[in-house]
């Protein structure tokens, strides 16, 4: 099990009952999240902790049990991502602004805004791997939708769109993010160089 997953219900479960039954309970979930993503060849297969593979059970199998067992407010869900997924969602958050609320963002519009925020020192370069990655943890954690319904990452450019209301996810961004100036400025520099809605990618 990645160990970023088990940090993740930890502080989950101690910041509400801190009973650590509850967090073996959601573990166990993310367990069969993961065997239920796994195919019957990938099953059978014997691996080895040195397994590039390994580990089996991560963070996105983890955020999906966490998700259905413990119902967080936005923000709370927000605060627990990684900064590079906090960056992806002020992103797609303050293009919907742009474009409006049931607007497709592409993921090469994500791309094209985290170099142009990586060029002027917002944040480190993100190739397109890792922020696929980040897109399906968002995904996974509800605050973004697959267009298609089904978030495929061997897609060349999937289309995306703000999986709750858009309302109550700029709420929780000003409640946690957006007090800190890197993400004001973030979210500043989105809306001031995002096209119009006339052509949306």
């Amino acid at each position: 099990m990645d160990h970023k997953a088990l940090q993740l219900i930890s502080r989950r479960v101690a910041a509400s009952t801190g009973d650590a039954r509850r967090a073996l309970e959601i573990t166990s979930n993310a367990v069969g999240k993961c065997l239920d993503s796994l195919t019957d060849e990938e099953l059978q297969k014997e691996v080895n902790y040195d397994d590039e593979c390994m580990p089996l059970v991560k963070l996105p199998h983890m955020m999906r049990a966490i998700r259905e067992g413990m119902p967080m407010r936005h923000a709370d869900v927000i605060s627990g991502l990684p900064q590079a997924a906090k960056v992806i969602l002020c992103i797609a958050v303050s293009v919907s602004q742009v474009w409006g609320p049931t607007a497709e963002i592409s993921v090469s519009t994500l791309k094209k805004f985290c170099v142009e925020a990586s060029h002027h020192s917002l944040m480190d370069d993100l190739g397109i791997g890792h922020i696929m990655s980040l897109v399906e943890m968002l995904i996974d954690s509800g605050l973004l939708l697959s267009h298609s319904g089904q978030f495929n990452p061997y897609d060349s450019n999937p289309k995306l769109r703000i999986g709750v209301q858009l309302d109550d996810v700029e709420i929780a961004l000003e409640e946690s993010l957006l007090k800190q100036g890197f993400y004001r400025a973030l979210v500043d520099y989105v809306r001031r160089e995002c096209p119009r809605p006339s052509s949306p990618n």
